[in-house]
């Protein structure tokens, strides 16, 4: 059995028996409060690293884009070879062996 003194029921007693505001609009300035508290905070976010590797990873995709538009530029811009042919003959030189 739980004694009556049981600290988990008297705090749910407790919260049973406070006044409910479910209307309750934030403190006028709560808002700037909070804004420049959070700009005046010190840069000590443990994230922080992220960005300069994110910046360096989108530097590096762009680069890798760039190298494949300009390597399918130039295969592109090469005259076009009969590759189905190729296949066909060196398929038929191997069954006629």
């Amino acid at each position: 059995m739980k004694q009556e003194r049981d600290p988990l029921n008297r705090l749910l007693r407790a919260a049973a028996r406070a006044p409910q505001h479910p209307d309750m609009e934030p403190p006028f300035g709560l808002e700037s409060r909070v804004i420049a508290g959070w700009i005046s905070a010190p840069f000590g976010d443990e994230s922080a690293w992220l960005v300069p590797w994110l910046r360096s990873a989108m530097a590096m995709a762009c680069v890798v884009v760039l190298l494949c538009v300009a390597w399918d530029y130039r295969q592109s811009s090469l005259p076009a070879g009969d590759e189905v042919s190729l296949a066909d003959s060196t398929f038929q030189m191997d069954l006629n062996q």
